[in-house]
């Protein structure tokens, strides 16, 4: 395995609250939980973990709070080897309160605290590590001046990088057409396309016009439907592992780490999918948030050591 890779996540760093209920509240009723589960979060955080467990040498920028829930946030990071020298205190830590479903479908409420802090001066102080590492990712729950801030800043170093455009945001097309790889689910795709994602075949349509604004490749995560990738050369169709869906928190974040290792590693555009599919699968199988990524060795102990 190439170990002198890097990865260098630029995003947000929450701390959880997992409800497990039988349902949701109506308006106006309280509603008893099952269990509470609470740990790190965040998409930024959740990324940089699943790369860390993975084995890629891995740097998260961000900002946590003055208080218990960043240090935890730090502290669960550094557990798993990531760099986390670029990561800022002030203010008060974002959290995440998530509903968690039987079926394993949740909602969530994100408070941004300190995420919101981020700024220009501090990714300035963060340049020399962002530009140096192989792949660079980012999502949207940091100021939205301040992801594309990085994109320019970015966009002419020796990096591929990677926008997951999730929660949905409008995206100025000169930053588009410097992502190399754009990530989103049926409802980031249906928001930045206008046209609704309810099938593969919506979905390939969808990702065939969102690839004309990137440098190459758009995915489009759906659920247990699988997921769908688009080239300027190909397409292609991925069905999901067939899983009992226990708790879908983090998913998608699994699956974005996953992939970037397999393309890290080497692998066809295909292999790396299927990797991040079994990640993805995994991760929905248990409860919780990074806690429930697959290390290297879990996706080798699913028979997937033909590719690894």
């Amino acid at each position: 395995m190439m170990k002198n890779q890097q990865v260098a996540v630029i995003g947000s760093l929450n701390y959880d609250l997992l409800l497990k209920q039988e349902r949701l509240p109506k308006k106006g009723e309280t509603f008893t939980a099952d269990d509470l589960i609470q740990g790190p979060g965040g998409k930024g955080a959740n990324q940089a973990a699943q790369c860390a467990k993975l084995g890629l040498s891995t740097s998260m920028i961000g900002k946590v709070g003055e208080d218990r829930f960043g240090d935890a946030l730090i502290g669960s990071l550094q557990a798993f080897g990531v760099n986390v020298d670029y990561i800022g205190k002030k203010g008060t830590t974002g959290m995440g309160i998530v509903n968690v479903l039987p079926d394993g479908d949740y909602h969530s409420t994100l408070l941004r605290g300190a995420n919101y802090l981020v700024t220009k001066e501090d990714i300035d102080r963060s340049l020399e590590v962002i530009t140096g590492c192989q792949y660079i990712l980012l999502q949207q729950e940091i100021p939205q001046s301040i992801v594309e801030y990085i994109i320019e800043k970015t966009r002419d170093a020796q990096c591929q990088i990677v926008l997951n455009n999730a929660p949905a945001r409008d995206v100025s097309e000169t930053s588009l057409a410097a992502v190399d790889i754009l990530v989103v689910n049926e409802t980031e795709a249906e928001f930045m396309t206008g046209c609704k994602v309810t099938s593969v075949e919506s979905a390939n349509e969808v990702a065939q016009n969102l690839v004309k604004k990137v440098k190459n490749t758009v995915i489009v995560t759906l659920g247990a439907l699988g997921v769908v990738v688009a080239t300027r050369e190909e397409s292609i169709y991925t069905p999901a592992n067939k899983v009992e869906a226990v708790d879908a928190t983090g998913a998608g974040d699994s699956f974005i780490g996953a992939f970037v290792f397999g393309l890290i590693e080497g692998y066809t555009l295909q292999k790396a999918i299927d990797l991040a599919t079994s990640a993805s699968s995994i991760t929905v199988s248990r409860a919780g948030g990074s806690e429930s990524f697959p290390t290297l060795r879990e996706l080798e102990g699913l028979a997937l050591s033909h590719y690894l």
